[in-house]
């Protein structure tokens, strides 16, 4: 089965995708440039994972998304601390699908996980079944989502990550669009803790 991708560059929807290729063809990753301080970032790591594993990849720009109030906007007056995005998922989940449909691909993968699905009602299980029973009316060739590490946390995500041979400086889940990770916004904690747990070098 083809499948599109969404693909930010960092250690979820990296490994999702990776994942996903050993039960569907990814025929596209689709990156989202919505404004986010991290923007440039992701689309660099983005495209370097395509390039590595012969993966098609484009980025999508939704340059009104920048009007929203989120703390991952560069310029809404709201700190790293606060990143939720109105809608965000719900908007990327349903233009991948129409690619999916547009292209004959008959799934989505995005990187959703046990972990984040906590904090980020939009990254769970039960988000994913409802979304799935909304492209069954919302496409013909009934698009589904999964994300293949929808069950993990993010200790288990880099271990899946060692396994694949991913390097940690391959992926990027800063919040932030420096030169380096910062180290200190909410993604990187998380993350830096994972990393250690899982004792991955």
């Amino acid at each position: 089965m083809k499948a599109i991708a969404l693909l930010s560059g960092g250690l979820d929807s990296t490994v999702s995708m990776l994942l996903a290729r050993e039960e569907a063809e990814v025929i596209l990753a689709l990156t989202i440039d919505y404004g986010q301080r991290a923007a440039l970032r992701e689309i660099e790591y983005s495209r370097d994972i395509c390039r590595e594993y012969g993966i098609a990849h484009r980025v999508v720009e939704l340059p009104f998304m920048k009007e929203f109030h989120s703390g991952l906007m560069e310029d809404s007056g709201l700190t790293v601390d606060q990143p939720w995005v109105p809608n965000r998922n719900g908007l990327f989940l349903n233009l991948a699908a129409a690619f999916a449909e547009d292209r004959g691909a008959g799934l989505v993968i995005c990187g959703f996980n046990r972990e984040e699905g906590i904090d980020f009602p939009d990254n769970s299980r039960e988000y994913v079944e409802c979304v799935n029973q909304s492209l069954s009316f919302s496409t013909k060739n009934g698009v589904r989502v999964i994300s293949r590490v929808q069950g993990m946390d993010k200790v288990e995500i880099y271990k899946a990550a060692a396994r694949l041979g991913l390097k940690t400086d391959r992926m990027w889940s800063c919040y932030l669009g420096g030169v380096k990770p910062c180290n200190a916004c909410p993604s990187c904690l998380r993350n830096l803790e994972a990393l250690k747990k899982a004792g991955v070098v």
